[in-house]
């Protein structure tokens, strides 16, 4: 006996942010943390997220003779927002289905919204009629609603604030204090009452360097944070270094966060006081490094003659 369900549900999402995660493996990390009372826990068996990756999914108890399955991605349409997984190894097949497959589409409808469609299509032997009971696009009506709910969710909580300092000074010369490990091995010394210390965990200050922050007491809504270069621009001198879901841009004169929190009242605590100071401190540091480095002017000797 085979069989279908489908489930659709109206969004006011743009389908290539829900195919972000539909299409990918994001789709695996948030279904426990998202919904723990339909999943209890994704694994990454084999694959990277494209077709022939196999996962495993574990359910929660009170699921009769169904505690996990493996199901396989058969097919991954980039292009037009389709997903198939089918199971292909345990609970579910020993129950008695001859096969289960799940279907996402993602349907452009405008701009900014589309249609998630959930469809099952299974197969199940004469002899086990009560499997066709089991059968519900319940989970996966509560997945498009929270998946939806999610992207929202995230798109309000972004935001970035941004510091411009004039420093009157080339930028060749200010690139050498930030594009590198010296101005980290500065802040200590130039802003004391923000920074403890600076520690480089990893790397040699290029890209994938990882440095260990610690803030003076009162300074930062933490003790520590560590943050790792994942750009280094030397032409255009520009830096970006990544704090777990903050990211801090430093060039020339400006300097810019930009942030997605997991609550939005952390989001008021977001501020470019810290980068203000620092670039104030550096641009004097700078300064004064250039003033002890010029010559004293001395006072030319002249003659009798030319007195006269």
């Amino acid at each position: 006996m085979r069989g279908s369900q489908s489930h659709e549900l109206e969004t006011d999402v743009p389908a290539s942010e829900l195919w972000k995660i539909y299409g990918t493996l994001r789709a695996a990390e948030l279904l426990p943390e998202l919904l723990p009372h339909i999943l209890a826990k994704v694994e990454l068996v084999t694959g990277d997220g494209g077709v022939g990756t196999i996962v495993r999914l574990t359910f929660p108890p009170g699921i009769p003779g169904l505690q996990s399955y493996k199901e396989k991605f058969i097919k991954v349409d980039n292009k037009n927002y389709v997903k198939e997984a089918e199971a292909v190894e345990g609970d579910i097949l020993k129950l008695g289905f001859l096969s289960y497959m799940i279907r996402f589409e993602i349907i452009r409808k405008g701009a900014n919204t589309s249609v998630i469609r959930s469809t099952i299509e299974y197969e199940i032997g004469d002899e086990h009629p009560e499997l066709q009971a089991m059968v519900s696009t319940a989970s996966l009506a509560a997945t498009a609603e929270k998946f939806a709910e999610y992207v929202n969710t995230q798109k309000a909580m972004k935001g970035s604030v941004c510091h411009e300092l004039e420093t009157g000074l080339p930028a060749a010369e200010v690139w050498e204090v930030y594009g590198g490990f010296l101005v980290a091995q500065l802040l200590p010394q130039l802003v004391p009452e923000v920074f403890s210390k600076v520690e480089l965990v990893e790397g040699d200050g290029g890209v994938g360097s990882v440095l260990h922050v610690v803030f003076a007491p009162g300074a930062h809504r933490g003790e520590f944070m560590k943050e790792k270069f994942i750009k280094i621009d030397n032409e255009n001198y520009i830096k970006e270094a990544e704090v777990i879901e903050e990211i801090c841009r430093a060039n020339r004169d400006r300097s810019t966060i930009e942030f997605e929190a997991e609550d939005a009242s952390k989001a008021s605590s977001v501020s470019t006081g810290g980068l203000a100071a620092i670039a104030e401190a550096v641009t004097k540091y700078m300064r004064e490094k250039r003033s002890s480095a010029e010559p004293e002017q001395v006072p030319r000797q002249t003659s009798d003659e030319e007195t006269f």
